[in-house]
Order: C-alpha cells, then sequence, then structure tokens
C-alpha cells in the first residue's frame, strides 16, 4: 500500500467484569486517502508471529482486519451489532460486536478515531479504544 508515512498510536481500554486493562502501542503505517473510504496499514508482532493490520473508516463505520498468525475482519457500526470472524492457532470463533460510539476528527496532520464497543462472549468485554494517527 502506497501512501503517507505515519505514527500510529492505540489506546485501549478494556473491561471485564472487575478487572480492567489499558495497553498502549505505538505503530509505524501508511495512510492512504481514496476520498470516502480512508485505509491506515501497519504490522504488530505478537507470539504468534508478524500481524499485518488494515483499519479502513468512512460512511459511518469502521473495518479492522488482521492477516498472519491470526486472522479476523472486525465490523464497526453504531449502534448496531455485527457478527464477525476471528481465528487463532485453536480454531474459528464467531465474535459478536456491539458498537456504541464511533467518532472520527481529523485535520492535515493528526486523525483522532474514537471507538466504544462491546464484545459479547460469556462475559462481556467492554472496549473503549483511541487511535490517535500523526502523519510523518
Amino acid at each position: 500500500m502506497t501512501g503517507i508515512k505515519c505514527e500510529i498510536t492505540i489506546i485501549s481500554n478494556q473491561r471485564m467484569g472487575n478487572d480492567k486493562e489499558v495497553t498502549k502501542e505505538t505503530y509505524e503505517g501508511m495512510f492512504l486517502d481514496r476520498g470516502e473510504k480512508k485505509y491506515l496499514s501497519y504490522k504488530r508482532q505478537t507470539e504468534d508471529g508478524q500481524i499485518d493490520c488494515l483499519l479502513s473508516y468512512g460512511s459511518g463505520r469502521i473495518t479492522m482486519s488482521q492477516q498472519g498468525g491470526l486472522k479476523s475482519k472486525l465490523e464497526f457500526v453504531p449502534g448496531k451489532k455485527t457478527e464477525n470472524m476471528y481465528q487463532t492457532p485453536m480454531g474459528h470463533m464467531v465474535v459478536p460486536v456491539y458498537t456504541r460510539g464511533l467518532s472520527i476528527k481529523n485535520n492535515s496532520e493528526i486523525i483522532e478515531i474514537m471507538l466504544d464497543y462491546d464484545i459479547a462472549l460469556a462475559d462481556a468485554i467492554q472496549t473503549y479504544m483511541e487511535i490517535t494517527i500523526k502523519m510523518i
């Protein structure tokens, strides 16, 4: 993917019952603007190997895809529940996601995405994610 080099910072606040976890990760990536649809690509290293990540957004929705040791495609549409596929070395899972909110603010140098959603497994995982993209 060609585009503009960027720095992607993802802060994820997850809560399951009384347990709370906050993570912050920063990646070098590429941003591509195709008019109504925008794309961010980056790579991350996990215990399962390198994962190629693609985040696309536009028309009031976000899609996050991963390829590599883990494969998934999650779609986030505010006010909607979506059924998503998540493939791990242990097998396939259908992951229902309910998106409570989505906010995208951008200018020529910084894009801020706020994503508020629940992963509705046995015990719901409440997630509030802040994604900041700085053009390099």
